[in-house]
């Protein structure tokens, strides 16, 4: 795919002005948002099994389990398929959350084992616009003896994540009259729910910004928790390997003092990776030579790319690793040149929209001749780095 961008620099007695017009692209399409699907009733079992309901699954969609355990040591065993994401301990208490990442469809019953003793809660969600492949991204756990615990987890890859807490809260006396109330922004998935010894609750929220994402889960008893919270990617798939350019760039003017002058302007790029390959990708770049309306031209070497940085857009699931250096000269030439590599993604980066920075920088020697010089810039994006 091919993007053309036209760039002036111009220098006149007193001053230089500098102008470009870029072809504008049609941007490309935004992943999904991540949704719930549906979600289980929470169930109890004090036996070796627990199982719990959910409408034939959608293949595809990432499927969660929360758990909790009146104790310390359940052994939770998940069918083929899941993964557990994270797990925390307490007095009378545990909790875990699990993840079937890219379900192949049609399941209705999830049974999970556990070492019997004591009483084990269930509750299942389904989920669309995650990742398909490896969508866990952070973790955390928390513990404390109190009405309330905050639990986080950070370092989130990009925004629009979903976040998914379980709560476990040991009350061995009257653990069925406990009530929770969720974080602000947060959604109970399921009402909590009293076993033998403890209380049980999950909760979510999708959305999630880059950074960190907590919740505060407030109880209506003093208890001893166990807390965690898993954060999952937006997907980045059903699309193509694109490329935008803005319509316009400038420079700016330059007053000719008899030296040589150095402009610099930001040329604002956005690929987009919704391939779902983590192939990574590359941007390459060529150009025309600078020339104003009298014919004279700068020098094919005037323009160099002098730094490059990256940016989450709206629907971005990782940012690109670049493993190029620079400065890096942009070819140019009477017929554009072959195109240089000047920013790229190594492989399992760069999926989803991005918005790139590219810094260029165009030498205007002192004997440059009066007037506004033009050139034609094609960018090229391509899979791999």
């Amino acid at each position: 795919m091919r993007r053309r961008l036209r760039r002036a620099a111009g220098a006149l007695a007193a001053a230089a002005t500098a102008a470009a017009t870029l072809v504008t692209v049609v941007a490309a399409p935004a992943s999904a948002t991540v949704a719930k699907v549906q979600s289980s009733a929470r169930v109890t079992s004090a036996t070796s099994s627990i199982s719990a309901t959910l409408s034939a699954t959608t293949a595809g969609d990432l499927l969660v389990a929360t758990v909790g355990y009146a104790g310390t040591a359940p052994s939770f065993t998940a069918p083929s398929g899941w993964v557990k994401a994270v797990s925390m301990i307490a007095n009378w208490s545990e909790t875990e959350i699990w993840y079937y990442a890219n379900n192949p469809g049609g399941i209705t019953n999830v049974s999970f084992t556990f070492a019997r003793g004591s009483t084990a809660t269930l509750q299942l969600s389904e989920w669309n616009g995650v990742a398909a492949a490896s969508p866990l991204d952070s973790t955390g756990t928390s513990t404390v003896s109190s009405t309330s615990v905050t639990v986080t987890a950070s370092a989130t890859v990009a925004s629009g994540e979903l976040a998914v807490t379980s709560f476990a809260e040991g009350y061995p006396t009257t653990a069925s009259s406990i009530t929770f109330t969720p974080g602000s922004g947060w959604t109970n998935l399921a009402n909590g729910l009293a076993g033998s010894l403890d209380a049980t609750t999950a909760d979510y929220r999708t959305g999630v910004g880059s950074g960190s994402v907590s919740e505060t889960e407030t109880s209506s008893k003093t208890g001893s928790w166990a807390a965690v919270i898993a954060t999952f990617k937006q997907g980045c798939s059903g699309g193509s390997l694109t490329l935008t350019t803005p319509s316009s760039l400038t420079f700016p003017t330059v007053t000719l003092n008899g030296v040589d002058q150095t402009n610099t302007a930001t040329v604002s790029l956005t690929p987009s990776d919704l391939t779902a390959s983590g192939a990574g990708w590359n941007i390459q770049a060529t150009s025309t030579t600078f020339t104003n309306a009298g014919g004279k031209t700068l020098p094919t070497t005037a323009t160099r790319f002098t730094g490059g940085t990256a940016s989450t857009a709206t629907g971005n699931c990782s940012l690109p690793t670049n493993q190029l250096s620079y400065p890096l000269t942009l070819p140019a030439g009477a017929t554009a040149p072959a195109a240089v590599k000047v920013i790229d993604a190594t492989a399992s980066t760069g999926a989803g929209p991005t918005t790139l920075a590219l810094t260029a920088a165009v030498t205007i020697p002192a004997s440059t001749y009066v007037g506004t010089y033009t050139s034609t810039w094609t960018f090229t994006i391509a899979s791999g780095p």
